[in-house]
């Protein structure tokens, strides 16, 4: 007697337009990041039009959502990255940056520039704040809550973690990784080199300031106001790959910078967004992200400031 053949059924209308979704996705994920990185990375060529670009491309994207039902879903995700790109990029970090106000204010040396440009994230924070509310999300939606820091750390595929454990254990484990191979990326190339004699309680005080504001800016502005836009259309495993190789890619100048910045930066981004979504809640994400940008900062600190 033969066994029964299990034929595969075909793909339902509903999983096309979740592959149609992913993929536009994607698409506009690649289009933010790639072309400055192939451009300026590599062919070495001005991109200060990328800005107006992006937000160009947004605009039309964010205005097909409304003549085209396909893609109709990706609107909060492009009104969200239009306030990244536009509010955050342009008008906080170009205009206001650039103007004399800002230069008055915080143009003494570039330590104080630094942190006011930090403190300009705040703002682009309380607009994306707003944008959030009038979309008619409540606050637990998009993790604006420390959450369960004892939740379990799922296990995933790629065996990171192996098996389910908390997160205060495996949280901890990747902030000492995390914190030594910055180190050893950062410390050997340095110039200046990094000197201990100018350790003191005020500069380690500024470098956790300057790490605490940046941590809660990106921790809301790149997970907690994107997440609640891709999680509902493409389940936890495609949106956190989704927004951690965005963020990864955006910070091919960042530090460390280069193909290590895009690794190290995807990779946290990724455990970020883990955390997030599996704790229901900002309090492990925004502190591992302030473990690194703390090591980071003081690191330059010490090596002669920003």
């Amino acid at each position: 007697m033969h066994k029964a053949v299990t034929i595969p059924s075909r793909p339902t209308e509903n999983d096309v337009e979740r592959r149609t979704l992913l993929w536009s996705a994607w698409a506009i994920v690649l289009l933010l990041t790639l072309p400055e990185v192939v451009l300026r990375g590599f062919l070495q060529m001005q991109t200060g039009w990328m800005i107006p670009a992006r937000i160009g491309f947004l605009i039309v994207i964010a205005t097909l959502t409304f003549m085209w039902s396909t893609i109709r879903p990706l609107r909060g995700l492009a009104l969200t990255f239009l306030v990244i790109y536009g509010v955050e990029g342009w008008l906080f970090g170009t205009l206001i940056q650039q103007s004399a106000f800002f230069d008055n204010l915080f143009g003494a040396n570039a330590n104080l520039t630094f942190f006011g440009e930090r403190l300009l994230r705040i703002g682009a924070v309380l607009i994306m704040l707003a944008l959030l509310l009038v979309m008619g999300l409540k606050r637990h939606d998009f993790f604006l809550t420390v959450g369960k820091l004892n939740a379990i750390a799922e296990p995933e595929r790629w065996g990171i973690p192996r098996k389910a454990e908390t997160w205060p254990g495996f949280g901890g484990r990747y902030a000492l990784i995390i914190i030594v191979l910055l180190l050893l990326f950062m410390v050997p190339g340095l110039q200046p080199p990094i000197s201990l004699s100018s350790l003191s309680s005020g500069l380690v005080l500024f470098a956790a300031l300057c790490a605490l504001m940046n941590a809660f800016a990106e921790e809301f502005l790149y997970r907690a106001a994107l997440l609640p836009q891709v999680l509902p259309l493409f389940g936890k495993g495609s949106s956190l790959f989704l927004i951690a190789s965005w963020f990864g890619l955006a910070h091919y100048f960042g530090i460390p910078m280069g193909i290590t910045g895009v690794i190290i930066t995807t990779i946290g981004g990724w455990v970020f967004a883990k955390a997030m979504v599996e704790t229901h809640g900002i309090g492990w994400s925004m502190f591992l992200h302030f473990i690194s940008d703390f090591t980071i900062y003081l690191v330059i600190l010490l090596a002669g400031g920003f």
